[in-house]
């Protein structure tokens, strides 16, 4: 995937691109910057119709390019270092939204299949069915 960073931009364009190519990835833009592995507080993240050069006024323009296999700490910190534009990846957990601060060493093709497969529906089972763990014998 290939986004390009200008100054017009809006912060929703590049979360959707994102999110259409990682669909249990979400990113999300804040005004603070953060070490690898950090967390942001939920206040400092910025709405989706703000221009990335409301966030960063002498951010250079160019273009981004985002793999599967790029770790998510790695992206995050390339928006950081080469833009100026502080973002948190965070994974998709059934209905909820989490961030990945403690599993940023993993890929983003890697976070997406957590994402997939915490969303999905649960199995239903008839009463009296028992459910072994992987690795769990009767």
């Amino acid at each position: 995937m290939k986004l390009e960073i200008k100054h017009s931009k809006k912060t929703g364009t590049i979360k959707q691109a994102f999110n259409r190519t990682f669909p249990f990835l979400k990113i999300e833009f804040f005004n603070l910057k953060h070490l690898p592995g950090e967390a942001t507080a939920i206040n400092n993240m910025i709405q989706d119709d703000v221009s990335l050069e409301t966030i960063n006024p002498s951010m250079k323009e160019g273009w981004l390019s985002i793999e599967p296999e790029d770790k998510v700490s790695a992206v995050e910190q390339i928006f950081q270092h080469n833009f100026g534009l502080p973002v948190q990846v965070f994974r998709k957990q059934k209905n909820v939204w989490i961030e990945t601060t403690h599993t940023d060493h993993l890929s983003l093709a890697e976070q997406n299949e957590k994402g997939k497969i915490a969303s999905a529906p649960a199995i239903h089972r008839e009463p009296g069915d028992r459910y072994l763990d992987e690795g769990e014998y009767q």
